[in-house]
Formats: structure tokens, sequence, C-alpha cells
């Protein structure tokens, strides 16, 4: 009786919240990346993904790489710590483009292969994110072969009264695996918004799941900072002007110390900054609706420490990139049912690049050539247009970018070339809305990636050996066939969508020589060439449904298979089949739990570089599964947050990347806001 007696009070208690406690879930939300316009989700015909700052702080990750891990068709690899980098379809590095509020991140030196760039878009001024899987080059340029993952920064609000509204986060993470502070001021008129936001995070070593124990070095700190006003000088004009800063601090490299006989291997400081300014224009002209015109400067500063152990000799690199870019963009709606967009982009890249060695025995310091060639330049200019039309149940979508870029390489060693590659790229959308709850889609986009300062530049260490450059490359080119399927009505939200991406003169890796030898230093020698044809196809499947008006489900899975035809042998890093499910039950007005599991077959099939990689071991990446509960708590001022990650303990790998994931932990997340 008295176990019956508390049954029945605990299902009124369920009863009531059921009725005064909904999921009010929008799943037709507003994204840019697709036509680089503002439109909702369920129009969208490209294989997308998007998450919001609220769905990331309910989980309140260490990093950005870690918070976009369990979305659909994107696989986050980290080489450490303070790394994070996305694959979208088999493809990462220089190979996807990374976008911060419609700017490229990426510059002429970004990396071949996995890097560290993400994570040097602060977590905690972002609004959402968007992953284009498949497309972007028409949009946005070259490096979007596998797609393009957009950051859209946190912007202010124009309010009738003058408001401000201000607020400061805590974070601690077990074992002293982040202890973190972010503070943030907000300011409002009816014609002004200032949003000014500060964070300071201080990560220890990891300490990875069921017998591994701490992984040392991989402790690292971070500072940024951001303002961002935006003013609306009449109802047609608006103005905005963004500063961001990211700095860290002493980031380890945990594999190169541990595997590759390095006492230490730092990225010390890594800095990010950018400044931009954006207008716009609103008409009622139906030739030019909306003109935006966007002038950036953003600067990359990496300074990499390494000593070899036994050598005392400490390697000191550093590269300062500089990039301007203007980008003019116009929307016009020629006919009621067709919309265009059209504009001109352009990037200058100016590249310091500078090495030294100390002798730490005698103090004596010798200036070498650094990673680059120092006072490289990059322009890269490219016109496009996108346009969409609506034909009764057809959606139409093509477009084209034409797109130039000139590298001027001064370089004393390996000569002085002038390298002027181009490349055309085109897109063709045709989707049928069978009703107003589902659609079939087919996708053809090509794509290309003009290679780079890096690919034709480099010479110095990469992960497993030293590379010598090679300016007699050509562009990567990508030709993307998709079919796909859209569900959608107030419960519910599903995609299915299979893809062939058929990939000719890629640019890899192969053993070369440096003045008639194999090695240097002691290590192997490679170089930059464009290796042939390859192949990658896929399935991904994702989906969001609302149960009980109280619980939203949401899960996906992902299988990509690639396949070197010129090598004839599975291509490099390509993920196992992974995937995710989570639960967001709203139990009370005020109270949120998530749950989240994720999880990655495993990937035994690897490429030769895969075998050469001493991040992979000869079996493969075993097999993984990972359980995640989080539970947050607001109340009028403040809100408090706890988790529990890796519940059950399990020692994990993401597959290619360079240290293992946390093990069982606690975190305790506390916010007040005025």
């Amino acid at each position: 009786m008295k176990y019956t007696k508390i049954f029945l009070i605990v299902l009124a208690f369920y009863n009531c919240s059921l009725a005064q406690t909904e999921i009010n879930y929008n799943f037709d939300e507003i994204v840019v990346s697709a036509s680089r316009y503002e439109e909702n989700t369920n129009s969208i015909n490209q294989a997308l993904a998007n998450i919001s700052a609220k769905e990331m702080q309910m989980t309140s990750q260490m990093n950005l790489a870690n918070a976009l891990s369990s979305l659909p068709g994107i696989w986050m690899q980290q080489t450490n710590h303070g790394g994070g980098s996305p694959f979208i379809r088999g493809l990462t590095g220089n190979q996807t483009l990374i976008m911060i509020d419609g700017i490229r991140l990426n510059n002429s030196t970004f990396r071949y292969g996995p890097n560290q760039y993400l994570n040097t878009i602060s977590l905690n001024d972002i609004d959402r994110a968007e992953i284009l899987r498949g497309s972007g080059s028409v949009q946005y340029g070259s490096d979007a072969l596998g797609g393009v993952l957009q950051i859209i920064s946190k912007s202010p609000q124009f309010s009738l009264e003058n408001k401000i509204a201000s607020g400061v986060g805590l974070k601690y993470l077990s074992g002293n695996m982040e202890k973190s502070a972010d503070a943030y001021l907000d300011y409002s008129t009816s014609h002004s918004g200032y949003h000014i936001s500060a964070s300071a995070k201080q990560f220890g070593d990891i300490i990875a799941g069921k017998g591994l124990g701490k992984e040392s070095p991989s402790s690292y700190d971070e500072i940024a900072f951001n303002i961002k006003n935006l003013h609306k000088i009449n109802d047609e004009i608006f103005l905005s002007y963004n500063y961001q800063y990211l700095q860290q601090n002493d980031i380890d490299r945990f594999d190169q110390v541990n595997q590759r006989g390095y006492d230490y291997y730092k990225f010390d400081p890594q800095k990010r900054q950018l400044a931009y300014i954006k207008s716009e224009f609103l008409s009622e002209n139906k030739f030019y609706k909306d003109i935006s015109i966007t002038l950036s400067w953003q600067q990359s500063s990496e300074t990499r420490r390494l000593k070899k152990s036994l050598i005392e000799i400490e390697n000191i690199e550093k590269d300062i990139v500089d990039t301007w870019g203007a980008n003019i963009s116009i929307i016009s709606n020629p006919l009621s049912n067709w919309k265009v967009n059209s504009g001109l982009e352009y990037y200058f890249d100016f590249v310091n690049s500078s090495a030294k060695e100390i002798d730490l025995l005698t103090e004596n310091v010798s200036y070498k050539r650094g990673l680059y060639s120092d006072n490289s330049k990059a322009h890269n200019f490219s016109i496009f247009t996108l346009s969409k039309i609506k034909l009764n149940n057809f959606d139409i979508g093509f477009g084209g970018r034409y797109n130039l870029v000139s590298l001027i390489i001064l370089d004393n060693i390996f000569g002085q070339p002038n390298i002027n590659p181009s490349a055309v790229t085109g897109h063709f959308s045709l989707a049928y809305n069978f009703n107003k709850n589902y659609k079939i889609i087919g996708n053809i986009n090509s794509a290309y990636r003009i290679p780079n300062i890096n690919d034709v530049s480099t010479f110095g260490f990469f992960d497993y050996g030293i590379e010598v450059p090679n300016n007699e490359l050509s562009p990567e080119t990508a030709l993307n066939y998709e079919l796909g399927f859209k569900f959608y009505n107030e419960k519910i939200i599903s995609s299915l969508f299979l893809y062939y991406c058929d990939l000719t003169d890629l640019i890899d890796r192969v053993t070369a020589t440096y003045n008639g030898s194999s090695t240097l230093n002691g290590e192997n020698v490679y170089k930059k060439i464009n290796v042939g044809k390859a192949y990658i196809r896929g399935i991904e499947f994702d989906f969001k449904y609302v149960l009980f008006n109280k619980m939203l489900l949401k899960g996906n899975i992902t299988y990509t298979y690639g396949q070197n035809i010129s090598k004839d042998e599975p291509m490099r890093r390509i993920p196992p089949l992974n995937g995710s499910v989570g639960l967001i039950y709203k139990a009370l007005s005020s109270l949120d739990f998530k749950f989240d599991y994720i999880f990655a077959m495993k990937q035994n099939r690897l490429s030769s570089g895969d075998i050469d990689d001493h991040r992979i071991s000869e079996n493969g990446t075993p097999a993984w599964n990972v359980f995640n509960l989080y539970a947050n708590y607001n109340f009028k001022y403040f809100s408090f947050g706890l988790g529990i990650n890796n519940i059950f303990d399990e020692a994990y790998r993401v597959h290619g990347s360079g240290i293992d994931g946390i093990g069982r932990s606690l975190q305790a997340v506390i916010k007040f806001n005025i």
C-alpha cells in the first residue's frame, strides 16, 4: 500500500508536468550556409545539419570540436587535446572549408590532413553551427571538397527600451581536466546593440578511460575576448562590427612525446584574431533587394617548440598569416519564384615564416628557413552566382563560380615560382515536393581545392616525417552525386542521403629525397604530388522526433567508404561506421535532462599512410560506445548544470586521433544572469 501511494504521487506529478511543460522545438529553423542567405531548414535541398548555442550549453563541452562530435555526417578527429579537425564525407584539413560569419577561416597555410584550427574559435561566442555536406565550392570557393562548416557568432539585439544584461559562468571538470570562467555584457537600444564577452580556461591533462589513466602532457590554457556591435542607421541600412581574439598557450602534442621520442612538442602560443565590418543595404528593387559588403582582417599566429630526446637542440618555428578580405553579395528577385545571390570575393594572404635552432648547451642560436618561404603571398579572387527557382512542386537550384589564385613565393633554396592556378565549379539541384511534408532531392556538385602555400612551399616536420616543397601541383577536383529524401511535420524531421564523390588529382604525400637522401635528421623525406583518382561513397541518416510533448529523441548514423583508385588501396583516415542517439527530457519548465549515446565501429580498413601513422595501431582502431548524462536546472537569475561523461568509463580513441577520449568524469556548471 505504501509503495502504491508513492507510485500514484509520482504518476500525478508526471501528469501535471506533462500538462504544463512541453518541448517547443522548432523544426523549421533559420540557416544560411546552403544559399548564403537566410532560409528555413525545410526548404533546404542539400544535406545540412545544425546545432544551436542552447543545445551546446546543455552538455557544456570542453571545446568546439567536442560540441560538434555527435552531429550527423561529421567526424571529429583530435590530434591533441587543443586540436579538432572536422571530417565531412571522409575529408578533412584543407579539403573541408571552415567559415566564421561568412568569412573564410581557411588560409593559404592550412595543412593537408588533420589540423587544430577549429578550436581557435571560442565556444562561448557561438550562436549556432551549420554543417553543409557534399557541396559548398559554388557558395564559398576553394577547399570545400567534403563540405562546409559554418560558425555563426552571437549577435546583439535591438530593443524598444534601453536594456542591459550581464552574466558570468563557472565550470569544473573532475580530475582538474577543466577549470573555466566566462562573462558577458549586452547592451541594446532601438538603434544599437553591443555584445561583449570574455573567457579564461585552464585544461589539465586528459584522464582517459578504463586502464589508460592520465595522458601527460596534454594540458593547455586559453583566453578569449569578443566584442560585436550592430547599428541600425535606418530601416534600410545596417552596420555591424566584430573583433574576436583567442590565444592558447602551452598546447602539448601527447602523441609526439609518448610515441615519437620528443621531450616536448608544443604549440605555444596559438593565436587567432578576426576583425570585420559588414554593411547591409535593403531595398524594394527586385534586382538588388539586399546588398551586403564585408571587409575583414584575420591573423593566424602559430609558434611550435620542439625538442627531440637525447638531443640538446630546441627547434622553434613561427608562422604568422595576415589575411585581408573583401566580399560583396547581392540578392535579387527577378521574378516572384526566382531568387538569385551573386557576388565577388577577394582574399589576400601575407605569410611571415621563421625558424631557429637553439643549442641548449652552448646557447648558440642559428636561424633557418621557416616552414614556408618567408614573405610569401597569395591572391584569391572569385566571382559566383546562385539561383533558386520554384515551379509548381519542383525546386530547381543552379549556380557557378570562377576562382583565380596567384601564389608568389620567394624561396632562395627551392626556387621562386609564380603559380596562377584557376578553377571553375558548378551546382545543380532538383527537388520534388510531394506535399508540405516530404520531398525527394537530387544534387550534382563539382568542387575543387586550389594548391596553397602549404602544398607548394612546406619544408619541415609533420606527423611522421619531413616534407620538401613541390611547386608543380594542380587543383584537386571533385564531382559529387547525391540522392536525398526529407520528411518533416510538427513532430518529426528526418533525412536520408546517399552520395558518391568522384575525386581527381588528389594531392597526397609520397616518399621522396632531399639532396639525394631519403632521410633528413633521422626522418623519412616526403613530398606532395597529384596522385590521381579516388572515390568516396556513403549513406547518412538522421532524425529528430518529439515524444509525449516532453521528450525529444534524436539520432543519426553515417557510413563512409573511400578507395584510392590510383594506389589500389583505401583512402586515408576514412571514419568507421558511426552515429549517436540522444534523448532530451523536459521534466519541469526549468529542469532538463539530456542523455547521449555515441558509438563507432572498428576501423581496420587502412591505407599505407594509415599504417605509417603512429596514431593508428597496426590492427586499426577498435570499436567503442560512450554514454553521457546531463541535467540543467534554471532559476530566475542563475542556472546549474551537472554531467557525467563516459558513464561506463570506456577506453576509446576516435579513429586517426593522437589522444584518447576522456574517461568517466563529473562536471559542474553554474551561471549567473542579471
